[in-house]
């Protein structure tokens, strides 16, 4: 079973590491993937969809047609990891065996108007957000470029246009984990991952806030394992 990770607004392959340093019994293979910003067309209004076609042409070029796999996807991740797991499934004839979403909203909610509000402060809200290392904050440079990146990713997101699949053709098995102190998470809205997955396997929530996994790296990377475990028999 290969894992494929996707990460957060502003977010590298590096803040996911600890999942391919986990002792796994049901994953062989981890992939940490990082966004493509650099060739992304900035020609007019950035469009979402260079990040979920990107994370759908990585997943066709690293597993193999016969390779069982699962996503893991983390705030703007979930998104991603739910986008590129649909269009798998549903375009290309190769479904993952399951999709974890991690600190996020099913994309339904979506079209009930939770991203029509987007802070006009978009690096205010990047800050509120967290999760950019001390040493960045250290580094004026970086952190201009840091927040550049937030800016950028922020507004791709606002252009999201949720797909809405059929019963159907939802995604088979999906894994919720989040943060109990999460901002972003609107209980209001929590109900709609039924539009997305088929079954959901479990709904973890962890102390801590939209990085609550700073703090649970075990815990994760053992519910990682387990649902892989449970994807693979279903």
């Amino acid at each position: 079973m290969t894992l494929i990770c996707f990460p957060h607004v502003a977010g590298f392959s590096m803040f996911y590491a600890f999942l391919g340093k986990f002792s796994y019994k049901n994953v062989n293979k981890v992939l940490l993937f990082d966004y493509p910003r650099k060739n992304f067309s900035l020609e007019g209004a950035i469009d979402f969809k260079q990040y979920t076609n990107s994370a759908i042409e990585f997943i066709k070029a690293n597993v193999a047609q016969d390779e069982p796999y699962i996503l893991f996807g983390h705030s703007m991740g979930a998104f991603v990891a739910c986008e590129a797991g649909l269009a798998m499934q549903n375009i290309y004839g190769k479904a993952p065996a399951g999709v974890i979403v991690s600190g996020q909203n099913p994309p339904y909610s979506v079209t009930l108007g939770i991203l029509k509000k987007m802070p006009t402060d978009l690096i205010g809200f990047a800050e509120k957000l967290g999760g950019i290392p001390p040493k960045f904050h250290e580094n004026p440079t970086m952190l201009k470029r840091i927040y550049d990146i937030a800016e950028m990713d922020l507004k791709a997101i606002s252009t999201y246009q949720p797909t809405l699949p059929d019963n159907d053709k939802r995604l088979k098995l999906g894994m919720l984990m989040s943060g109990e102190d999460d901002f972003i998470i609107d209980a209001t809205h929590h109900a709609h991952w039924d539009k997305t997955f088929c079954s959901i396997h479990s709904d973890n929530v962890f102390t801590g806030d939209h990085f609550y996994f700073n703090n649970h790296q075990e815990e994760v990377g053992a519910l990682v394992d387990k649902f892989a475990g449970e994807a693979i028999k279903a």
